[in-house]
This record gives C-alpha cells, sequence and structure tokens, in this order.
C-alpha cells in the first residue's frame, strides 16, 4: 500500500515525493528520485480527491487541467487528510471567490447586464460552481467564504426571471439617480418608456418607435445619458443617420438639447468615405453621379443610345420590347375575365401604336404586323353589315385593310378548352357563327390561338399565313422602330431602370453561381435574363468610366469600408453605435453596421452596443433596397436584443391612432404595438368624401369639388374652434404620386382662396416623417396610377431587390399608414367609389370607424357594390354622357365594353336581382322594376307577338342555336314581379 508520508499538507499547498508513487495522466516515474513536487492551493482546479479502489485510495487532483495522481494509499488515509485538503484548498482560495462574487455585484450594480456579459459571469461562475461543489459544502470554511458560496450558488441557479430582476434594478436605480437630467434634457420631460429605451443598454438594442412617439428625443436623451453617466465619451459616440438632412438636423438638435458640438451624427456616405480614408491614406473621389441622380440616368440613356447604334444590340432591345417588356400572364390563371382586364389595365398592356389589346396573343400579333410595316386597324367593323336590334355591328380582332384579310386570335387550348370564366359552348359556337360568316360573305379570315402563344410559335404561324396569302411584308427600318419606342418613352423609361439596377447588382456582390440563382428565383426567368442582357453592357460601361475618372460610388464605399473593416484594417473606435430610421436599411449597410458592433473585438475592446431605432410599420423604401425582415427580424440577424417601445403618440387622435393601427396590422407579420394617444376623442376623426370627378353639382353642394369640399370644411372647424390658433394651421395634400397633386400655381391659387390654411403638398413618400394639422388624402383610386399600386415591378427589379412580402400589397399598406398618421386633428380621405382603391373599399366594408356622414353623397356612390359589371364581374358601372341619354358602363372600359341603361323613369342605376328575375332602380324615391333573363341573366326587351305582348330576351339571335331565346308573357311576368315584392 502507499505511504501516507508520500504526499504532505501543508497551509500554503500540497507537496508529492516523485518517487513514491505520483503519476500524472500518461507518465508514472520509474527512479527512485525523492524529488519533492509542491502544488500550491489556488493552483489546484479543485479541491484534491480520494477516491476508493479495491487496492486502497487514489488520490487524484487537476493543475490547470494537468491530471495528477497518487495510488496506493490506505483506507484511512480519507478519514485522515480528506477534510483537511479540502478545508486547506478553500482558504487557499477563498480570496479569491469572494473577490469574484464582489466584482459580479459591482458589476451588475453598476452596468446593464449585457448579454455577451451575462454569459461570461454565467460562465465563469459555472467553472466555480463546479470547483466548489458539493466537495466544500460540508468544510467548516470562514464566514466570509461561505457568504461568498451562498452568493455564487445564487449566481449559478439564475433563471431568467433573476436576470430580467437584476436588469430593472439596474434601470430603476439609473431613473433615480439621473432624473433630473430626463426632466429637463428635452422641451418636455420624457416618458418613462423613453427614459428607459436611454438606459436599457444591451449589446443589441431595438427600440420600436411609433409615429409621432418621440423617437428623436431619445436619440437625443440616451446620447446626452451616456455622456453624463461617465459611460461614454462624446467621440466613443456614432449616430447614424440617413441623409444629410437629417445627420445635420439630429446634430442641431443635440447642440441645442446638450449643449455640446462633440457628438456628431453621420450618414452612411460620409461614414463610408472616412473609413476609407483612413485605411487609405487619403479621402477617395466620389462619383458626382452618388448625388445626382437625374444626371446618372442622363448618362445610363446615352450609354444606352450609343449601344442601340450596334446592330446585334438594337436587335435585342427590340425583341425585348416587342416581346419581353410586359410581365405576362395567362388569362387561364384568372378566375374572372375582369381580374385579367384588370391586369392589363393596371399594367397599360398596350400595343407599339399605343392600342390597349385584350390578351398578350393580340399584342404579338399587334406589333408584328406593325415592325414588318403591314397596316392593320384593330377590332375594325366588318365590310358587310351584319347587325341587328339585337345585336351590335360584328367586329373582327385585327383587320387588313390593303388585302381585305381579317384576322381572329381565339383563346382556346389545344383541346378547346377556354379560361374558366368563359362558356365553352358558347365561345366555341360564336367561333362557328364567325366562320359560316366569313364562308358566306367570301372573306378571309386567318385564326390563330392560344395555344400557339402558349409554345411560342404565335408570330411563326402569322408569318407562315402572312407569306402563303402572298402579303407584301415591308420591315419598318430600325430608325422607325426606335422613334416608335422614344415617342412611348419605353428608352427612357428603361434607362431609368437600368440606372436603378446598376446599384442594385452592385451591392448584392453576386458571383456566376449568384446571379444564376437569381435568374432562377425570379418571377420570370426569362424576361429577367433578357432584361440582363441589355444591362450587362451598360454596367460594364459604368465600370469604366468610374475607373477611369479614378471615382468610387456608394456601392463601392460601403463595399470597401465593409472589406476594410472585417480584416481588421480598420478598428472600430466607436463603443456606442446608434442608427436613426432602422426599418429603411438596406441589406449592405445592415452588414456594415455589424461590421461595426463587432470591430472593437479585433481591437481587444469589449463589443460595441448597438441602438437602433425604427418603425416596421413605416417600412415603405423596398424600392430602394430597404429590406423591413431585418427589422423584424432583427435578434435573427443581430443576435440576441433587448426590444424597447415606445406606445404614446403626441401627434395625431386617439381616433386616427386606432383606424391606422387597425389597418396597418392586417398584415399579421407587423410588430405588435399597443400606441396610444395622447389626445383621447370619442368620435371618428377620419372622414371619407365620397364624389365622383365629373359628378354634377347638387342644390345643396354647389362646389363639385371633393378637394374644395374637404379646405371648405377644415376652414370652417378652424372658425368654429373654441381655441384660435396663433399660426394658420398646416393642411397635408397628400397622394401617393406627385403628379396627382395641384402643382405650383395651381396650389398659389389654393393658399390664395384659404388664407386661414397653410397648404403643402406631399407625396406619401415625401411626408414621412414630418406632421401637419390637417391632411388631405387624393389619389385612391384603382389602376395603374393608383393606390395600392397595381402595376407589376419589372420582374429583373424585383430579382435584385429584398424579398418580396407573401402579405398582399404589405407595404402600399404602410404606406397607407403613413398618410393617415400625418394628420394631428383630423384626415380626410377623397375617393370616386366608381373607381375607388380597395383600401377605402376596405375602410367601409370591415367597419373601420371612419366619418360617413360628413359630406353628402350621391346614390352611385352610396351603391357602388351594386352597380358591378355583370360582364366581367370585376367593373364597376361607372355614369355616363352620351350623344342622346345617360347610360352605364364598365369601368375597364375599352377591354370591356358592356354597358346598360339606367332607370327608364328616372337614369339612376339598376341592380340585377337574378333570384327574383328583375332589376330594380337603386334610387329609393323611384324603385322601378324590370325583367331580366332568368336564363342568361341578360335584359328583357318588350316585344309584341302574333297575339299578345311578351318579354323576349336581348341576347337573342336569329339563327344562332346557343343564342338566349328565353321569353315570358307579360302578364305572367306581372304576376311574378307581383309575387316577388311580396316576398322580397
Amino acid at each position: 500500500m502507499g505511504r501516507p508520508d508520500a504526499v504532505k499538507f501543508t497551509d500554503s499547498g500540497i507537496t508529492f515525493h516523485r518517487g513514491k508513487g505520483l503519476f500524472t495522466a500518461g507518465y508514472r516515474a520509474t527512479n527512485n528520485s525523492n524529488d519533492e513536487v509542491s502544488f500550491k492551493w489556488e493552483q489546484l482546479d479543485s479541491p484534491p480527491a480520494f477516491i476508493f479502489s479495491p487496492l486502497g485510495y487514489l488520490l487524484s487532483f487537476t493543475v490547470s487541467g494537468k491530471a495528477y495522481q497518487l495510488p496506493y494509499l490506505t483506507y484511512l488515509a480519507h478519514y485522515q487528510f480528506g477534510k483537511k485538503a479540502a478545508f486547506l484548498w478553500a482558504t487557499g482560495n477563498g480570496l479569491s471567490i469572494c473577490e469574484l462574487v464582489a466584482r459580479v455585484e459591482r458589476t451588475i450594480a453598476t452596468k446593464y447586464l449585457r448579454q455577451s456579459r451575462l454569459e461570461m459571469i454565467q460562465a465563469r461562475v459555472k467553472r466555480e460552481y463546479k470547483r466548489w461543489f458539493p466537495c466544500c459544502e460540508k468544510v467548516a470554511l470562514s464566514k466570509d467564504i461561505k457568504t461568498a458560496l451562498t452568493k455564487l450558488k445564487q449566481m449559478h441557479s439564475w433563471s431568467q426571471g433573476d436576470i430580467e430582476r437584476l436588469r430593472e434594478n439596474y434601470v430603476q436605480a439609473q431613473l433615480i439617480k439621473f432624473v433630473d437630467f430626463f426632466d429637463h434634457v428635452e422641451s418636455n420631460p420624457l416618458t418613462d418608456k423613453q427614459r428607459r429605451a436611454c438606459v436599457i443598454d444591451d449589446n443589441n438594442n431595438l427600440l420600436l418607435a411609433g409615429a409621432g412617439t418621440g423617437k428623436t428625443s431619445v436619440m437625443v436623451g440616451r446620447a446626452g445619458y451616456l455622456v453624463k453617466s461617465g459611460q461614454a465619451q462624446a467621440d466613443d459616440i456614432l449616430l447614424l443617420a440617413y441623409g444629410r438632412k437629417a445627420a445635420d438636423e439630429m446634430e442641431e438638435r443635440i447642440k441645442e438639447k446638450l449643449d455640446t458640438d462633440d457628438i456628431k451624427a453621420s450618414t452612411f456616405h460620409s461614414l463610408g468615405l472616412r473609413i476609407i480614408a483612413e485605411v487609405e491614406g487619403k479621402a477617395p473621389s466620389l462619383s458626382p453621379w452618388a448625388e445626382d441622380e437625374k444626371a446618372k440616368d442622363r448618362w445610363v440613356q446615352s450609354t444606352l443610345e450609343t449601344l442601340i447604334e450596334d446592330d446585334a444590340y438594337r436587335k435585342q432591345l427590340f425583341e425585348y420590347f416587342s416581346q419581353y417588356y410586359y410581365v405576362e400572364k395567362s388569362p387561364f390563371d384568372f378566375e374572372s375575365e375582369g381580374e385579367y382586364f384588370q391586369y392589363l389595365t393596371d399594367n397599360d398592356i398596350r400595343t407599339l401604336k399605343g392600342e390597349r389589346v385584350k390578351s398578350f396573343g393580340e399584342l404579338y400579333i399587334a406589333n408584328w404586323l406593325f415592325t414588318n410595316g403591314i397596316e392593320y386597324q384593330y377590332e375594325a367593323k366588318y365590310e358587310h353589315d351584319v347587325s341587328s336590334v339585337d345585336f351590335r355591328q360584328y367586329q373582327p380582332d385585327f383587320y387588313l385593310p390593303d388585302y381585305g384579310v381579317y384576322i381572329e386570335y381565339y383563346g382556346i387550348d389545344e383541346d378547346d378548352s377556354t379560361a374558366p370564366y368563359i362558356d365553352n359552348q358558347q365561345y366555341l359556337e360564336s367561333m362557328a357563327w364567325k366562320r359560316q360568316l366569313h364562308k358566306e360573305h367570301e372573306t378571309v379570315c386567318l385564326e390563330l390561338f392560344y395555344h400557339q402563344h402558349k409554345k411560342d410559335q404565335l408570330t411563326d404561324k402569322l408569318e407562315h399565313a402572312i407569306q402563303v396569302l402572298e402579303i407584301q411584308v415591308s420591315p419598318l427600318p430600325d430608325e422607325a422602330i426606335l422613334a416608335t419606342f422614344n415617342e412611348l418613352g419605353r428608352v427612357t423609361e428603361l434607362a431609368k431602370l437600368f440606372s436603378k439596377l446598376i446599384g442594385l447588382y452592385k451591392s448584392a456582390c453576386l458571383d456566376k453561381n449568384g446571379l444564376e440563382k437569381v435568374f432562377n428565383n425570379a418571377a420570370d426567368a426569362k424576361q429577367t435574363r433578357k432584361a440582363f442582357e441589355l444591362l450587362e453592357p451598360i454596367l460594364s460601361c459604368y465600370q469604366q468610366h468610374l475607373l477611369a475618372s479614378g471615382d468610387i460610388d456608394f456601392e463601392d464605399m460601403i463595399g470597401k469600408a465593409l472589406s476594410y473593416l472585417q480584416h481588421g484594417q480598420f478598428i472600430s473606435p466607436w463603443t456606442y453605435i446608434l442608427v436613426d430610421e432602422f426599418q429603411d436599411i438596406s441589406e449592405p449597410r445592415a452588414r456594415l453596421v455589424r461590421a461595426l458592433r463587432d470591430s472593437c473585438l479585433l481591437g481587444r475592446k469589449p463589443k460595441a452596443s448597438l441602438f437602433c431605432v425604427g418603425d416596421d410599420w413605416q417600412a415603405i423604401y423596398r424600392f430602394s433596397g430597404a429590406d423591413v425582415s431585418l427589422t423584424t427580424q432583427f435578434t435573427k440577424y443581430f443576435g440576441p436584443t433587448a426590444k424597447t417601445y415606445l406606445d404614446q403618440t403626441f401627434r395625431f387622435n386617439s381616433s386616427i391612432g386606432d383606424v391606422a393601427t387597425q389597418f396597418v396590422t392586417k398584415n399579421p407579420v407587423q410588430l405588435k404595438k399597443d400606441i396610444r394617444s395622447l389626445t383621447q376623442v370619442d368620435y371618428p376623426t377620419i372622414s371619407l368624401i365620397r364624389r365622383g370627378e365629373q359628378e354634377p353639382a347638387t342644390k345643396d353642394e354647389p362646389s363639385p369639388n371633393a378637394l374644395e369640399q374637404a379646405l371648405n370644411a377644415i376652414s370652417m372647424r378652424i372658425n368654429n374652434a373654441e381655441n384660435k390658433l396663433k399660426a394658420p394651421p398646416v393642411v397635408y395634400l397628400l397622394a401617393r404620386f406627385w403628379f396627382q397633386l395641384p402643382d405650383k400655381s395651381e396650389l398659389r391659387q389654393l393658399n390664395r382662396k384659404y388664407p386661414s390654411l397653410t397648404i403643402e403638398c406631399q407625396s406619401f413618400h415625401a411626408s414621412k416623417g414630418k406632421e401637419a394639422d390637417y391632411v388631405v388624402i387624393t389619389g385612391m383610386k384603382a389602376g395603374k396610377h393608383g393606390f395600392p399600386s397595381m402595376k407589376v415591378t419589372p420582374p429583373i427589379l424585383d430579382a435584385f431587390l429584398p424579398k418580396a412580402e407573401a402579405f398582399e400589397f404589405a407595404e402600399e399598406r404602410r404606406l397607407f399608414y403613413v398618410a393617415l398618421t400625418r394628420a394631428k386633428h383630423r384626415a380626410y380621405v377623397l375617393a370616386d367609389m366608381t373607381d375607388a382603391s380597395p383600401f377605402v373599399v376596405e375602410l367601409l366594408k370591415e367597419n373601420y370607424a371612419v366619418e360617413q356622414e360628413e359630406f353628402s353623397t350621391s346614390l352611385v356612390q352610396k351603391i357602388f357594390e351594386e352597380i358591378s359589371c355583370v360582364r366581367c364581374t370585376t367593373g364597376t358601372l361607372k355614369p355616363r354622357v352620351g350623344n342622346f341619354k345617360p347610360f352605364f358602363s364598365c369601368s375597364h372600359f375599352p377591354l370591356c365594353d358592356h354597358k346598360e341603361e339606367g332607370c327608364e323613369l328616372c337614369g339612376s342605376p339598376m341592380t340585377r336581382k337574378r333570384f327574383t328575375g328583375f332589376k330594380v332602380c337603386l334610387n329609393d324615391t323611384c324603385s322601378h322594376t324590370a325583367p331580366i333573363c332568368s336564363v342568361c341573366g341578360g335584359d328583357m326587351q318588350l316585344k309584341k307577338g302574333p297575339y299578345s305582348e311578351f318579354w323576349g330576351c336581348k341576347n337573342f339571335r336569329r339563327d344562332t342555336p346557343s343564342s338566349c331565346s328565353n321569353k315570358i308573357n307579360k302578364q305572367a311576368a306581372t304576376s311574378l314581379l307581383d309575387q316577388s315584392k311580396r316576398e322580397h
């Protein structure tokens, strides 16, 4: 057995005789040397352990992770030396554990418990806990050590609740300590939520600040608090704003409120320039185009026009404009004809001659005929009169007047199937009727089909048929085609698109594989590839120009700055990074911010604190590369985050807040926030004015102008107000697009007409960050320039933008929220309900708390849902004035040419109630009733028969089996009408 004197335990440490059995892991002494090996107690990772074995006890311990063992101790060794060894080890390490616990307590009392600090503390506590427990639990120790171990045990078992309490204790202590600062840093004392946002200091901090909640006050307050509390010097703080104007305003605010010039606000661009200048030893030369978008657009257009002089490039361009300019969708993908027409209208699908056509097949046919110099007429009337009392004149799709040839494009597939909303039998019978008609009159009609277009065979089939008929093809000179493109503005529009794409493409930093992935994931891969083929040589020219001039652009600047940070060539001197308007950040800029935060680690300084302020409800800049998911999924990108909220708005009242919040949070991805208004009201403060643009005046309202109605109402409210304002209230006229607003001359006239108001015009985007006493929102219509915008984003642009959200019109919905929340007192929404924005329809149909009775509304405006087009189902019947009498026609005209007469008694629209077999005048004071066809839903016409009068369907056509021949005796119709009135 081993000898007890092989090891000695003293107050200072533990000593072994190497020759008497001590060995380390993997090595055992074999000589008889009596060399001593000594370790101080502080060197041992934990108390020595006595391990029982069949051959006696084994003494085991580790020093700096290296294991040592002494075997063959007597069975009494454990009892003789175990407690003594543990006591001596604990006494030797007691000071260090007491200092550790004190240091942790001091840290959590004087600093916010950041996630990084917490992780370091927990790792150290875990190591110490493992050293001390359970081996020292029953050892008689001094009071100081016992107290320290009790605290260590508590720290080891911290729950999330315990951690939050520690953080809250710190926050409360700081709020008390700096109460005077927070009371006076701004004109009004900061709110509790604002103060907390200033104090909370995790590694990553996201402040979600609703509209008008005072986020700028927090930016100023936090910067001032960090300096005043001694946590930072002025030059430790980096404040990032988006534009130079915003940065200057922030600096001015800080100078005014904090009385210092030392805290500077920087734009991302000036930050990039600084980083590059420090690494390269000189400031880079920034391209003039970086800050002059129009100059860049002009250069791109000039380069494009130069490239067009090349035959191969010009051919590519012509092909793109003829076949890939529009985002094509199959009519078979829509649920109704009206939805298809709406798509064609919203995206303004037009031929090279500027005509609206009813399908992409017709578009290809028209463009081929045009570019090949064949004169055609679209939907010209057939040369033989085949109209009747019941049916208008036949109009084939195309007519070639120089050759007397017609062309019909039929929307059928290989199996003669039609789009789901088309009556297949009726369509096929109509085709048969047309064929018979041409046969009878011996006219030539070329037939082309959707299935040919689907297989990219349409123009080949057309060309072949033209050759068979020996029609002369005289392709237009390239100059003439190009002149047409310029006349339509397509070259300029493409140049603007390419100008925007240059920056987006460079920001993406794609290699060949990455670019291929972009193409494959694009909404229309073929169109995206075709567009990029045109863009690629412009990109090359652009880079060559920058290289020749020695300039860089913003994308180069951000990329270079990021690279210098990531490779340690620039070490960030800032320990506090504050970013304003974070919801507008793009992914490359987010990368730069993250690199700044982590750069301190390379300089062996603690990781910087990141403080981002934003509102995902106001994220409206995807078109410029902003990615709202960086805000909604902030933690995923930046790591564990402390989120705070500003939930009290000082701008708009509770009614505006309730409606705007209800509207924007229809999108479930938007972060949940409970925005409370300082001004509480119990009545609606969003007024809806429903009025058609050409709606005639009434006795009660002589002014037909909805805008003037709103301004008159605002003037009246101000004049009747008990508390007169010292300055004229500001009224914003807002619209989705600038051209929908009054021009400068019209605005001057309005301000002269309403001297008690200060009227300004703002686009929705330009109004962000601003506020007015009242807002008037115009342009709330559907269509190409409607709101929400229905126009499809070009696939190549969409491919390089952040991923679109799944929720329909997510960004446009946020844009309407921005528009509504610019108003302090009241918002007026102007809409023509016969062509209204879906957002306005939602406000009405889902019973938002909006004021509908402040202004008189015509019958047509009130019953817009009841006067939908029966043919295409999605259009609305709009009142029109004809040569002889008023009538109603579909809002999709000319794609849908359905018309209806008004009530024969009062001229008002009539609603069709097929379940009753009648249509009823919607004017309550008239209520005239007339029968409709119970078979096809068409109008019934009173006719004279050989014996008596009867009602016959207007869709009846002689010698056409598919026409509707439904008829009803006049007396029977009267009986049914009486019965219907009793039942309904």
